[in-house]
């Protein structure tokens, strides 16, 4: 079995443009330098939801793929600072309502129907690659919940969880967190990754996500049962809000989320070996496990220094330029601990918390965007157990409130 030939893989590397006052620069004027770029470097490089998309072509190698994104990067970064405007690569907006992604495309795929089943084959490891991309830790004027409010906020609807399909009753979805994607060119599409700061960090995440991806379509379909789906949702709200300091539930008991990484990496060494990789190239994410921090956490630090948010994206939008400077800071990054997994008793607590007074139900099912029978036995013990009243009404529905003790 070998789901994708020949093996190619890229990335639409998402990037916000700043003006001198910090804000976003919208679509019509990014147009003119999308144009330019990509009749200059022969890349599809266009706009999506005012940012620059770069998009990096059909790639066989780490090595191309290093030097693309680079290239392209150096290249727009010089073209608007002729214009004042500058590139800020991150995952989310401070302020603004912007979440931006790497969405990896792996390819060359040739069977829609064997690669809905990878869909689900991928779940309890999709999670994973939102943990190590994690770089979205200011959103909203919000800061301190999450190391990725875009995962934990579905990229308002542009990355939602994988729903198990099956061929025979499927129709083209778009925004899953990883999914098939034959329009156009026939890839797989991750969309579960955050913008990166680190142009070496994205050629080495993008490069392991496609070997890895690469490695499942050699392989036998793989079940999961309704646990298993249970527990890869819990787990994405793990890594959205801890990182890589996430602990995984598991079938067997939890993981930290590195030593998970640890082993796909081990797993997917034939197909790294294809994309002219090996896993002792990936310096980066190799620090980055030893460490348990993310690009988040360097955002975070700085973050700290400013308390005011327009001030920290003109300090953070000035540092990330240069696209190494998260590569400086890991090497002196301070050693993180990994959290242990939620229990039954914080997964109760966590949804309890979402609850205040006349708050709809189906808040209950957006905090780990579990299925409606485990969801609801949650609230269910919340109300035996007196933390929870529900009430009904035409206009509304059901509402619950929470009783205070």
């Amino acid at each position: 079995m070998n789901l994708f030939e020949p093996r190619t893989f890229s990335t639409d590397w998402e990037i916000m443009v700043l003006d001198k006052l910090q804000r976003t620069v919208g679509e019509e004027k990014l147009m003119a330098f999308a144009s330019l770029l990509s009749h200059e470097l022969k890349l599809p490089v266009t706009v999506d939801w005012n940012t620059l998309e770069c998009a990096m072509g059909i790639n066989t190698s780490f090595a191309q793929l290093g030097e693309r994104l680079e290239t392209v990067t150096r290249r727009a970064a010089q073209l608007l600072g002729e214009w004042d405007l500058t590139l800020y690569r991150t995952g989310a907006h401070p302020l603004e309502r912007m979440f931006n992604a790497n969405h990896i495309h792996i390819g060359t795929l040739r069977d829609e129907s064997q690669a809905i089943t990878l869909e689900t084959a991928l779940l309890p490891y999709t999670a994973a690659f939102a943990a190590l991309a994690a770089n979205s830790a200011l959103s909203g004027g919000r800061r301190g919940e999450w190391k990725s409010y875009r995962v934990a906020h579905n990229a308002n609807g542009c990355a939602i969880p994988v729903a198990p399909r099956a061929p025979q009753f499927s129709q083209s979805v778009f925004g899953f967190d990883g999914g098939t994607k034959m329009q156009g060119a026939p890839t797989f599409e991750m969309r579960i990754g955050d913008a990166a700061t680190s142009h070496g960090f994205l050629a080495e995440f993008a490069t392991f996500v496609a070997a890895f991806v690469h490695h499942l379509g050699t392989q036998a379909p793989r079940e999961i049962s309704p646990t298993d789906y249970q527990n890869a949702l819990i787990n994405r709200w793990s890594a959205a809000k801890h990182g890589l300091q996430a602990g995984f539930r598991t079938r067997d008991g939890q993981i930290a989320v590195t030593e998970l990484i640890s082993q796909m990496l081990d797993e997917c060494q034939t197909s790294l070996q294809t994309l002219g990789a090996k896993r002792e190239d990936f310096k980066l994410i190799e620090a980055m496990l030893q460490k348990r921090v993310t690009q988040a956490d360097w955002t975070n630090e700085i973050a700290g220094r400013y308390p005011d948010a327009w001030v920290f994206v003109s300090a953070h939008s000035k540092v990330a330029r240069d696209g190494v400077v998260f590569e400086e800071w890991l090497q002196n990054a301070p050693m993180l601990e990994t959290f242990p997994a939620p229990d039954d008793e914080e997964i109760l607590q966590i949804h309890l918390n979402a609850i205040g007074e006349g708050t709809h139900f189906y808040r209950s099912r957006e905090v780990m965007h579990l299925p409606p029978p485990m969801a609801d036995e949650i609230i269910e013990k919340l109300i035996v157990q007196g933390h929870l009243r529900r009430d009904e009404s035409p206009r509304r529905g059901v509402t619950l409130s929470r009783i205070q003790p």
